[in-house]
């Protein structure tokens, strides 16, 4: 069955009570879902504004900063070239020199890509900076291979690991081999009355989900086609909510047909307190799915990609405020710092005083 896909654009509307009557434990179900899902809908939305906000503002004001940044720590690192060249330090003052160099050429390479370093790098490292990716590669490579030998039982040679291709090849195969050894040895196990049950109760499920698909698809045609609408603005939403109604159905996509369902009762204004109990069943579990889904997409804001810049710049106006003051304020004071030292480090009796408290 294809996987339900929430509908971002579209509020899912609630059962009214009606006068003088109660809603039903499965209706109140309803509403409650609803009620969450229009919640997750409105954080994620709020979520991807400020995110939208914060990476626009890193743009204008946080990346020209950085880039002034670099380009003086390059030029700290040329000057303390300069003055590593010179008779008057000692030999391990000129070391102290050379693995300063080397650090710092070495994080502008690796973190800004700025190329001109590794000419700095390679001057005072014990190896070149090819050759310290060729060994960093060749250790991934191995700590990858004992990864996927002792989590998944797979041999895999370290040449492989070069070619993506071969290597999904090789697994998915290695992995076919083992879900067949797994599923002949669940075949020997002698299955228990309550296994064959359950197996029993899911496939008459799967049964009824199919029946109720083709049952719901006729329905929505009869109610869907557009051939006999007069109004053009409504034929043509009909036609496209047509083209949705047959997708689904040829992709046997239940849950995506009753959404739709939803979705159409909501345009033409029908009462949903008029669903059948067996029916609202698999719109409850329709709306379980799509919570599910939504709080998934939530947990991928706060363990993803975008955590660490929300959590560095995000939070409420006046917090985003002070977040980017407070990191412009440590770049330009860095960046002055290094001027400043740029500018007294040409002094040699400066540079050794320095060099005298500088611990590696």
């Amino acid at each position: 069955m294809a996987k339900t896909k929430p509908a971002q654009d579209t509020l899912l509307p609630q059962i009214q009570q009606k006068e003088k009557a109660s809603l039903s434990k499965l209706q109140q179900q309803f509403n409650s879902k609803v009620k969450k899902i229009d919640k997750l809908k409105a954080d994620l939305a709020e979520r991807v504004r400020v995110l939208d906000e914060i990476r626009a503002r890193v743009q204008q004001e946080i990346h020209p900063l950085v880039q002034e940044l670099v380009q003086q720590r390059v030029a700290y690192v040329k000057m303390l070239d300069q003055m590593c060249g010179q008779d008057f330090f000692r030999k391990k003052e000129k070391e102290k020199l050379g693995y300063l160099i080397e650090d710092l050429s070495y994080s502008l390479i690796h973190t800004y890509g700025v190329e001109e370093m590794k000419e700095y790098f390679d001057k005072y490292a014990e190896t070149t900076f090819e050759e310290e990716e060729e060994l960093a590669d060749a250790e991934a490579k191995e700590m990858t291979q004992t990864l996927l030998k002792n989590l998944l039982g797979l041999d895999v040679d370290l040449k492989d690991l070069d070619d993506f291709g071969t290597l999904q090849e090789k697994l998915e195969g290695q992995m076919r081999e083992e879900q067949q050894k797994r599923e002949a040895q669940q075949k020997k196990r002698q299955k228990t009355k309550a296994q064959l049950a359950k197996e029993e109760k899911a496939k008459t499920e799967l049964q009824n989900i199919s029946k109720a698909t083709r049952r719901l698809y006729t329905d929505l045609v009869k109610l869907l086609h557009p051939d006999k609408e007069q109004d053009p603005a409504a034929k043509a939403w009909k036609e496209e909510a047509m083209k949705k109604v047959t997708t689904a159905y040829n992709q046997d996509d239940f849950f995506e047909l009753l959404r739709l369902q939803m979705e159409f009762m909501h345009e033409q204004e029908l009462h949903l307190d008029r669903i059948p109990e067996e029916q609202l069943k698999y719109f409850v579990k329709l709306l379980n799915e799509q919570i599910r889904e939504l709080q998934e997409e939530q947990s991928s804001y706060f363990y993803g990609p975008d955590a660490q810049l929300f959590y560095q710049f995000g939070g409420l106006p006046k917090q985003m405020e002070a977040k980017f003051n407070r990191a412009k304020k440590e770049i330009q004071a860095e960046i002055k710092q290094l001027q400043l030292d740029t500018l007294e480090f040409q002094d040699p009796q400066f540079l050794r005083q320095y060099l005298k408290d500088l611990k590696f």
